[in-house]
């Protein structure tokens, strides 16, 4: 049977794609199981032909496995996506790469693909008759299937201490302890929808947890950044001008070749951080924040997430994370993300429904929270100096 045309045409663009003195990709793909036809229609097509087709249920894997369909079956066969725990910061062994690439090759189209953004490994293209026997095998090795319905995804950390000087806690830690409290959230589909928890040791947020992260734990400090007088002076005048230049909300100053910060107008933009060499670093008086509502899909659309707490110990986080999961639990509609349900009741009902008591932070400015409120006392003044400016009484 003749291939259709628009894969005809996407072959065309796979020939381009092996020429020159580059090692291509699709040489590499070549040597796999990977339906190479339905990946040149979609290049030609300038479309993804595959989509999300729910969940496979197995036996002993209660949170299910990811199904991707394909909208042209005629071309490429559905096949599944299985997850796979990972050490926290990713700490994977030989062995363990070796034991993946194993079971890609048995089992899927000889793929893999490398730490998501999800902080997983996947195993794509395993036909849904043979997954039991993938799971049972799978986890005979040591190694342990991740989550994928509506329970508490993979959680995301930054590598912390291990590799950055900038983290404030020891964030693979964290994770690992984690998941030793609330592992059955993880293993068993309990929520409404899915849940997302990410974790970053500093500001700069490499785990991307404001953005992504339904709950999310970011390391910070109070006050101003922490100057080392003596890296300091290694530095030029000119990169201690970019320094002060660079600030957004001008809170470095330089006289005299002294540079000083005011920690009032720090909003750890950690820019300063990064120019520094090592001579600024995150401030000494430690705190950690805790957000909701993260998300880049959903209902309502992407959100960034708000500002629930500032904490002294990131620990301090279960308690509150026990009963935002309560919450969401008892109000979120089926297959509502927790910043859609928030959007929904609003961030005052929120914090009452999980016993928080509003506090300066919270309403403070659009440039530190995206959660703003305006006091009964404020609008009764404004609606006043509204009527004066209208000549009312």
């Amino acid at each position: 049977m003749n291939d259709p045309d628009e894969v005809v045409k996407g072959l065309e663009i796979i020939k381009e794609l092996k020429k020159g003195p580059w090692p291509s990709y699709i040489t590499e793909t070549e040597k796999t199981r990977y339906p190479l036809k339905l990946y040149a229609a979609s290049l030609y097509l300038k479309r993804d032909l595959w989509t999300t087709g729910g969940y496979v249920s197995v036996p002993g894997v209660p949170t299910g496995i990811l199904m991707r369909v394909t909208s042209r079956p005629d071309i490429g066969e559905s096949a599944n996506v299985v997850r796979v725990y990972l050490p926290s910061g990713n700490f994977v062994t030989s062995k363990m790469l070796r034991n993946l690439a194993d079971f890609a090759d048995k089992y899927g189209v000889s793929m893999v693909h490398a730490i998501t953004t999800s902080e997983d490994f996947e195993i794509p293209g395993i036909p849904k008759e043979r997954i039991r026997d993938f799971v049972a095998e799978f986890r005979s090795s040591g190694m342990e299937v991740g989550s994928t319905g509506d329970a508490f995804r993979n959680t995301t950390t930054c590598v912390g201490p291990a590799l950055c000087e900038y983290a404030t806690f020891d964030t693979p830690k964290f994770r690992d302890d984690f998941y030793n409290r609330f592992n059955d959230y993880a293993k068993y589909p309990t929520f409404p929808h899915k849940l997302k928890l990410k974790i970053s040791g500093c500001p700069l947020d490499c785990a991307r947890a404001s953005q992504k992260g339904d709950i999310a734990i970011i390391g910070s400090w109070e006050g101003a950044p922490l100057i080392i007088r003596e890296k300091l002076k290694l530095l030029s005048e000119k990169e201690m001008l970019e320094i002060v230049n660079g600030c957004p909300t001008g809170a470095i100053s330089l006289k005299d070749g002294e540079l000083n910060i005011e920690g009032n107008l720090c909003t750890q933009c950690m820019k300063c951080v990064k120019l520094s060499k090592g001579s600024i670093l995150p401030g000494e008086k430690k705190k950690y924040l805790l957000y909701v509502g993260g998300k880049l899909r959903g209902k309502k659309g992407p959100f960034t997430a708000k500002l629930v707490e500032k904490m002294d110990d990131p620990y301090q986080a279960f308690d509150i994370i026990e009963r935002i999961i309560n919450v969401y639990i008892e109000n979120a509609a089926r297959k509502e993300r927790l910043g859609d349900m928030i959007f929904r009741i609003g961030m005052k009902n929120f914090l009452d429904l999980i016993e928080k008591e509003e506090k300066p932070y919270h309403i403070k400015d659009l440039r530190t929270n995206i959660f703003y409120k305006v006091s009964e006392e404020e609008k009764t003044k404004m609606l006043e100096e509204l009527k004066k400016s209208l000549g009312g009484e």
